[in-house]
């Protein structure tokens, strides 16, 4: 009998230490592939002959795909379970970056919708994952999620164009290499399937594929989406064209990938701690208030420096943006009471919040073509920085979010 306690706890060890591996190399993937084009795109914008609205719809598509797909994806997990439908979107996001680099404009417009309808699976299950396997490390388990999916999106962004300036190789390796980590996610998650098949417990069994009505009349569902979606808006419109801005202020496109990198190394140490705080206080109204403010002050100094102390603003703009994606996290968990509920209001804050953050990329390199310039882009982003500081004030309250039409309340 000990020995066979002993094997069980051996094996219920290894299965969770795979679970986190499954955590941290898939949230690696839900970024990467988006983070690395922009360093990227001074190599391929002349070869593809594409306008500044062709290059914004690069990493527009994963938006839409997110805000289009999300809703879709309880479901998917409902029937096929949470796992497995996260095994499935790492195969089809493998694909999606490989395949976005082998032909023309076209060919990378098909590739990045296929890798961006596959975050989207990773961006809505992984919050209720941590929820449901970790109750009890909820802000630590978090943490760590969103620190490894900064760490390789500020990797991504740093090393593309060293990659492409390669001798042997060219902006398209450049974009592949990042396949690398939805493999091994795949390695790990077949290495899982035992205890997955095993396991009576099926997640999001009572999940429906929509978001419940009520949920739609909560001013603070509501404060969660759009803190969500402007949140996300701001990141991948830098994402996009922080190079360009970069460039125009006379540093280098190296200097440029590295600056990136850089922001998005602001981003790691909140996105550790952030999570920790929120999960600790009553209410988060304070915290992401501030969050919001550090977001624009930050793109408040991009807009004014091209010198060497740009660096302190782009790493005040990621630590906005290291507490803002936590808390947005974070309130999918702290406004709900069941796994089942923080899936609907994750499908509902995402689907519609990043069909907000969609705007940015596409509206915000059109207007720079139209105005010659990135001030007036930047100023827009200044302006969503304080609305999220608004939003955040009402997303923070110490209140659970009702799921049931108050006229059903107390009957059987």
């Amino acid at each position: 009998m000990p020995r066979f306690t002993f094997s069980t706890y051996t094996k219920q060890r290894y299965y969770t230490i795979l679970l986190i591996l499954v955590i941290l190399l898939i949230a690696a993937t839900l970024r990467s592939p988006i983070t690395s084009v922009g360093p990227l795109i001074p190599f391929f914008r002349e070869e593809l002959a594409a306008s500044n609205s062709m290059i914004g719809l690069v990493n527009t598509l994963p938006l839409l795909a997110f805000g289009i797909f999300s809703p879709f994806v309880p479901k998917l997990s409902s029937k096929f379970g949470m796992e497995i439908t996260l095994f499935i979107a790492m195969i089809f996001l493998s694909l999606g970056i490989v395949i976005r680099s082998l032909g023309g404009i076209s060919i990378l417009l098909f590739g990045t919708l296929l890798l961006g309808m596959a975050i989207a699976v990773g961006n809505i299950l992984m919050p209720g994952l941590i929820k449901s396997s970790f109750p009890f490390h909820i802000g630590l388990m978090t943490g760590l999620y969103s620190v490894s999916m900064n760490i390789f999106g500020a990797l991504a962004s740093g090393v593309s164009v060293p990659i492409a300036s390669i001798a042997t190789l060219d902006w398209r390796n450049a974009m592949q290499i990042w396949s690398l980590l939805s493999f091994l996610s795949i390695i790990v998650l077949l290495l899982r399937l035992p205890a997955i098949r095993s396991s009576n417990k099926k997640v999001f069994v009572e999940v429906k594929s929509q978001p419940s009505k009520a949920i739609f009349k909560s001013k603070i569902a509501w404060a969660v989406t759009f803190f969500m979606g402007l949140q996300s808006l701001i990141p991948y419109s830098l994402f996009t064209w922080l190079p360009d801005i970069l460039l125009t202020k006379g540093f280098t496109e190296s200097e440029a990938g590295w600056l990136i990198a850089i922001y998005q190394l602001g981003l790691i140490p909140t996105t550790f701690i952030a999570p920790i705080i929120a999960a600790r206080l009553q209410s988060q109204r304070l915290i992401a208030c501030i969050s919001g403010l550090l977001f624009f002050f930050g793109l408040l100094g991009i807009t004014l420096t091209s010198s060497d102390v740009i660096i302190a603003f782009l790493i005040l703009t990621g630590i906005g943006a290291g507490t803002t994606f936590s808390l947005a996290m974070m309130f999918f968990v702290l406004r709900t009471n069941t796994v089942s509920e923080s899936s609907q209001l994750s499908s509902m804050a995402q689907s519609i919040g990043y069909m907000i953050a969609a705007l940015g990329p596409f509206l915000l390199g059109s207007i720079a073509g139209w105005t010659n310039g990135w001030a007036v882009p930047l100023a827009i982003l200044m302006t969503a920085s304080l609305c999220i500081a608004f939003f955040g004030t009402i997303a923070g309250k110490n209140e659970k979010i009702s799921f049931e039409p108050k006229s059903t309340k107390g009957e059987v």
